[in-house]
């Protein structure tokens, strides 16, 4: 394979990496040949004025490379001297290489600072934090602003000291036509389950698991209460009112929802078979809510949370479905 000669620049120093010149290298490498010569006789083989040749003198003994003896200049041994220089010289490489990698990985972080001034400011979203407080008129002024289901969490509710306040109230609007769905911590059944049955009894739609999470009130599609550190029941809580938040939580509970299982003989119905038969026959026969309000002597807004409890309860996505699933049970 043949040797290809790279052409050398005549500017460049071949020591010019520790920082040598390329007069410096040339009177350096005259001096190794010629080491002990005296001044004048190094100026002439220099070619060198004797001013000049001083300045380049003190360049190369300030790099401790040559001495200089009264007239007489020594170089120090290669070997000895430029080992040195290269050893300081790595060590500096090395120092130089940890201090740019370390800008490389602040990369990231300024490119991040970078895209956070430039991205899109929006407008703050507020969120309320609680600390204790009377939570029953809390949450009796949000169930009252919103409008939709109310949705509930309820890990440890004999604990909750408005619990009787909470409780009638949710009652209340259940008998003005609310739905109500509560998942319990499965402890209820031993340790408070009168308090479960009276919001049964009532019309709430209630499940348990083994553990519920956290403590969440979802009041309609409007608004949302949760404990601000998630398990955590020390009375701080979060007041959400983004409705993109609340329909978050909302599909959170769904699917706690869907794992959890029902309680024998507390299904959310307040009404017997019989006027389950007949609201059946009513929505088989296409009847509207209005219709189906005067045949039951009932109001509309109780029918519609009827037709809704009846929905959930057969698994229907709509009045037809839950026909079908009505008549294959033998309900009707």
């Amino acid at each position: 394979m043949p040797i290809v000669s790279v052409p050398s620049n005549p500017d460049l120093s071949a020591l010019g990496v520790l920082g040598f010149s390329v007069r410096q290298e040339r009177l350096y490498r005259l001096l190794l040949r010629r080491s002990g010569s005296r001044l004048a006789e190094l100026a002439k083989l220099a070619g060198l004025p004797m001013g000049e040749l001083r300045e380049q003198l003190a360049r190369l003994v300030a790099k401790d490379v040559v001495e200089v003896r009264g007239d007489t200049v020594v170089a120090r041994p290669p070997q000895e001297a430029l080992a040195r220089l290269v050893n300081e010289e790595s060590l500096r490489v090395r120092v130089r290489d940890e201090q740019l990698e370390a800008v490389r990985t602040l990369l990231p972080s300024l490119t991040a600072d970078h895209l956070s001034a430039t991205a899109p400011r929006g407008e703050p979203v507020t969120i309320e934090v609680l600390n204790g407080g009377d939570i029953a008129q809390l949450i009796r002024s949000l169930s009252a602003e919103s409008a939709g289901d109310l949705l509930w969490l309820r890990p440890d509710p004999w604990r909750i000291p408005p619990g009787n306040e909470i409780d009638e109230w949710v009652i209340e609007l259940m008998r003005s036509g609310r739905r109500s769905r509560a998942i319990y911590a499965v402890e209820v059944l031993q340790e408070a389950p009168e308090l479960l049955r009276a919001r049964a009894d009532a019309g709430e739609h209630v499940r348990v698991l083994a553990e519920v999470p956290t403590r969440l009130a979802v009041l309609g599609t409007s608004a949302a209460l949760i404990a601000e550190r998630f398990g955590s029941h020390d009375g701080r809580r979060l007041v959400l009112r983004q409705q993109s938040m609340v329909a978050a939580l909302t599909l959170m509970f769904d699917g706690l929802w869907d794992r959890a299982m029902p309680v024998p003989g507390l299904d959310g119905r307040r009404h017997d078979d019989s006027d389950q038969r007949m609201l059946l026959g009513q929505l088989a026969g296409g009847a509207k809510d209005e219709q189906i309000a005067r045949a039951l002597g009932l109001s509309v807004r109780t029918v519609r949370r009827r037709v809704a409890d009846l929905l959930d309860e057969l698994g229907a996505g709509s009045r037809f479905q839950a026909g079908v699933e009505a008549v294959r049970r033998g309900w009707v």
